[in-house]
């Protein structure tokens, strides 16, 4: 859900205008209203609970803001990109009335957070912004690297637990929640002019809506396509929670592998129906509980 248009107005002044803060304690507490305050198909908020919660906040605050410029905002792309370059240079000079940026900064030196993670995940919102498109999976994946790795790699450092060990399952994990989502959100993508289907897997050209949704055939090729990604990434969920070491960050981890199951699963049965988005439901918190506490091992 975006952010209410007065809201991310005020947020982009660097006085936040209603939104400005005068302490830390404001500042955390007008994050976690951002940042918990919307419904998210994989259950983040479950991310809050501990004494990591402000810091946690503080990055999806910031996460959501530069999310609602390139996808909510009707400025042109050149003027979201530069709302974006501004947002990259409030990382260095942050201004302390602004409620996410004075969060953020106290986060970053509170937990030696680098910046250049932070840069590759508005690396990822400036491509959104442009509306560019992928050729092929490998750019997918690239895309992958800067958009839904560096949220992975920030909650294990903030835990610690960022290591040899957990990096390349958090990676892949990441990776595949990303392309699931691609795969679950086609059909509303393309109609409002987005397109995340590699041009490999159609001939090397754009697709558009009324082209995917005259042909069965191509949507269920396209269908078998992300269906084999996401089975080759996602399952690097399990091994991830297998690697870290905090029993409160292996449940999570398990519980955010067993709500997108859910919603993977879900996708294969919708087959070639792209008209349909699947989501979680109340009924389904049942069994995300059961693989939480009783989660596959690897081998």
């Amino acid at each position: 859900m975006a952010l209410a248009a007065e809201l991310r107005d005020s947020l982009l002044r660097a006085d936040s205008g209603a939104w400005a803060v005068k302490s830390d304690a404001e500042a955390y507490h007008r994050c976690r209203q951002i940042a918990f305050g919307h419904y998210e198909n994989f259950p983040v908020a479950q991310l809050a609970l501990g004494n990591k919660r402000d810091d946690i906040a503080a990055i999806y605050a910031f996460a959501r803001l530069a999310d609602d410029i390139a996808d909510e905002s009707s400025q042109p792309a050149m003027e979201k990109c530069a709302l974006l370059d501004m947002l990259e240079r409030w990382l260095s000079d942050p201004p302390m009335q602004h409620p996410i940026m004075r969060a953020l900064s106290r986060t970053i030196v509170r937990n030696q957070l680098p910046i250049d993670v932070f840069r590759r995940l508005l690396d990822a919102f400036r491509f959104d912004a442009a509306l560019e498109q992928f050729p092929t999976e490998e750019a997918v994946l690239a895309y992958c690297s800067n958009s839904a790795a560096p949220i992975g790699e920030l909650m294990l450092r903030l835990e610690r637990e960022w290591n040899e060990r957990t990096a390349p399952h958090s990676d892949a994990f990441c990776a595949g929640l990303q392309v699931l989502n691609f795969w679950q959100d086609i059909g509303c993508d393309l109609q409002r002019g987005r397109s995340t289907i590699p041009h490999e897997w159609i001939g090397g050209q754009p697709l558009t809506w009324a082209e995917l949704s005259s042909s069965a055939d191509l949507r269920t090729m396209i269908a078998g396509r992300f269906d084999r990604m996401v089975g080759r990434l996602l399952p690097a969920g399990i091994a991830l929670s297998q690697a870290v070491r905090r029993k409160r960050l292996r449940l999570q981890v398990r519980a955010t592998f067993a709500a997108a199951s859910v919603v993977w699963r879900a996708c294969q049965r919708r087959g070639e129906r792209f008209s349909r988005r699947p989501r979680l439901r109340w009924w389904h918190i049942p069994a995300i509980l059961g693989a939480t506490l009783f989660a596959p091992r690897t081998s």
